[in-house]
């Protein structure tokens, strides 16, 4: 019984060996299978993540190129700036509070960009350096400073509407910096920064890709040029009360835009405390009736068409004409008038006279040769093709209004292209903006030279002490250029009343030009006439820009000889024997003083010891007795003088 006994609890033994055995080696197999498992299949995926739990990456944004007028002076450039960042769970609990008082948070606020994520979360961005120290001096484990990019512009509202701004990553979200973007932004990097064996991240880092910065680019804008337009410009809105303005200054022999401006200002520094409203490029974006400010282009038509010549005389109608059952009106009725005095006196009934003798596609042709009615392609965004519609829908009206600049909208830029034809011996550039793209363009002939120089002659004359625009004048400089008040268009189809756009267009110096200067001043208060308030805007703007370029002023004794030089060397078919001029010339034969300027008229009574009683300025359009031989010495001659 006892032999059995020892014989079966022998079995037992064994058979719990050889169980222990088969555990042991089953779970040696599978150690040896796992071993194999974690150092040959599983090993590049383990050592990543060991790599990942070592190690913590992030990516740093490129500092975006600078932005440089033509001198190389910097617009727009991006500045280091710190930000406060954390790694979310290695933030103790115990002292969120602390850090949100430190960076003028609320602590819900904080709690939830902490609770959004495990790793890396930015908590303050972009903030002063003071608060950057102030918070790290806390020595908060989890929290880190980092390294951001800050885009800053010198000269902040002068030029924020032409360059825009860049978001808070980086990205440009208007103007220039959100049209060029890709260039502007370069390629980001990547940083690796070490964690210790708790998981907390160790200070300083690696780089394992260097941010690459942006390209810088160029612009043809003078810094100088550009500051002095917007505060001419800001001061005239401010006295005129007026809601809103631009200028555009550029330089016609290359089409070159040395200055754009736009009121109301915003600062691109801080472009979120502006309305939406506020940011747009009024220079490119908004359209406005250019009234008389188109008559040029419709007298270089006529001039082109062979059928008008400068001294062409035209029947002016008194100031009142129908066309269909629409009527013309001019602000100072007219007579007679030739070619050049319809410019000069802005004569809206003669405009309308002569686009209709030549008809809707030469009046046309011309609008579309010199620019209006498409995108100037400047490499701006947002800019408008403004308004001429095709000569099929042109009717008599159409045709006649178009021709003294109503039923057409074109932008500050487009006027100013236009008019830089005029000041170019009638080659047309395309306005440019970058200055990489300068000398690209071949010209292109849109009207003879001689054309353009008649024109700029009738322009130049307009600007004297007897036209409207005198007051763009800088003393010692001979400037050419046209003033328009414009009615502004309601959305009815009619026209507002009480609403006007005061404009300016032209070029200086009146001979060989160097700087073509548009202004435009949107619902003036004071005074709505484009000669009393964008006409001053140009003189402020050119009597500084002028001798900066080193253009200096003449005495006015050699202006006034080199203007009565022109007058006696031109001739009849170079245009220069204006109205006025040729008034002069025969109005002691003809006993009439029609056309003459009030220096001649005091000339002239004063000569014959007559008394005289003159009613308004700029020329004689009426007299009374109508001939002058009835006058005896001491008696009253009687004059209506109208610009």
């Amino acid at each position: 019984m006892s032999r059995q006994s020892d014989h079966n609890e022998h079995k037992f033994i064994k058979r719990r060996i050889k169980a222990v055995a088969v555990v042991l080696a089953l779970g040696i197999l599978t150690l040896a299978g796992r071993a194999v498992d974690l150092q040959w299949v599983q090993a590049d995926e383990l050592a990543n993540k060991a790599e990942k739990q070592r190690y913590r990456q992030f990516v740093s944004v490129a500092p975006r190129g600078p932005i440089l007028d033509q001198k190389g002076r910097i617009l727009a450039e991006s500045i280091e700036i710190p930000s406060i960042a954390a790694i979310a769970d290695e933030v103790p609990a115990n002292r969120v509070k602390e850090l949100a008082k430190a960076l003028g948070l609320s602590y819900k606020k904080l709690q939830r960009k902490l609770n959004k994520r495990n790793g890396f979360v930015w908590l303050a961005r972009q903030v002063p350096p003071t608060l950057a120290a102030t918070v790290m001096a806390l020595g908060i484990p989890g929290v880190r400073q980092e390294t951001e990019w800050q885009r800053y512009q010198p000269l902040g509202p002068e030029t924020g509407h032409l360059l825009g701004f860049v978001g808070i990553d980086g990205r440009g979200l208007e103007g220039i910096e959100r049209t060029w973007n890709t260039q502007l932004s370069g390629a980001a990097g990547l940083r690796q920064v070490r964690r210790d064996a708790r998981g907390h991240s160790l200070p300083n880092g690696s780089w394992l890709r260097q941010p690459v910065a942006g390209e810088a680019i160029t612009l043809t804008l003078d810094a100088s040029i550009q500051s002095i337009a917007y505060a001419a410009l800001a001061e005239a809105i401010r006295e005129q009360n007026a809601k809103g303005g631009s200028v555009v200054v550029m330089r016609p022999k290359d089409g070159a835009i040395l200055a754009m401006a736009s009121w109301p200002g915003y600062n691109p520094n801080n472009f979120r405390r502006y309305h939406p409203g506020e940011w747009r490029n009024r220079a490119i974006t908004d359209v406005f009736e250019p009234g008389s400010t188109l008559k040029p282009f419709t007298i270089a038509a006529a001039l082109a068409s062979g059928r008008w010549q400068p001294d062409s005389r035209i029947f002016c109608e008194n100031g009142s004409m129908r066309v269909a059952d629409y009527t013309i009106h001019d602000d100072h009725p007219e007579g007679w008038l030739d070619v050049t005095g319809v410019l000069v006196h802005s004569s809206n009934i003669g405009s309308a006279k002569i686009a209709m003798d030549i008809g809707a596609d030469s009046l046309h042709s011309m609008m579309q040769k010199a620019g209006f009615g498409r995108r100037s392609d400047t490499g701006l965004s947002g800019e408008s093709s403004g308004i001429v519609l095709p000569p099929e829908r042109w009717g008599p009206v159409e045709t006649a209004n178009i021709a003294f600049g109503q039923g057409i909208a074109v932008t500050p830029l487009q006027l100013a292209t236009a008019f830089s034809v005029l000041a170019n011996d009638g080659l047309f550039l395309p306005a440019t903006l970058f200055a990489d793209r300068l000398g690209q363009q071949t010209p292109k002939r849109i009207m003879s030279a001689s054309i353009a120089h008649q024109v700029g002659q009738m322009l130049e004359y307009a600007t004297s002490k007897d036209g409207t625009g005198w007051k763009a004048v800088p003393a010692g400089y001979r400037v050419a250029g046209k003033t328009g008040t414009a009615q502004k268009p309601n959305p009815r189809g009619g026209y507002s009343k009480g609403k006007y756009n005061a404009v300016f267009a032209g070029f200086a110096p009146a001979i060989d030009p160097e700087l073509v200067i548009v202004v435009l001043v949107d619902e003036p208060k004071k005074s709505i006439y484009g000669g009393q308030v964008a006409a001053p805007v140009f003189r402020h703007i050119a009597e500084s820009v002028l001798p900066y370029l080193g253009i200096s002023a003449a005495p006015q004794d050699q202006l006034q000889a080199a203007k009565q030089n022109d007058l006696n060397n031109a001739n009849a078919s170079q245009g220069w024997q204006t109205m006025a001029v040729k008034a002069a010339q025969h109005s002691f034969d003809n006993e009439s003083l029609f056309g003459m300027s009030m220096r001649e008229v005091r000339r002239f009574s004063a000569q014959r010891g007559l008394r005289l009683h003159v009613h308004g300025s700029g020329w004689v359009t009426r007299q009374k007795p109508n001939l002058t031989s009835v006058l005896e010495h001491g008696q009253t001659l009687e004059v209506w003088l109208n610009e």
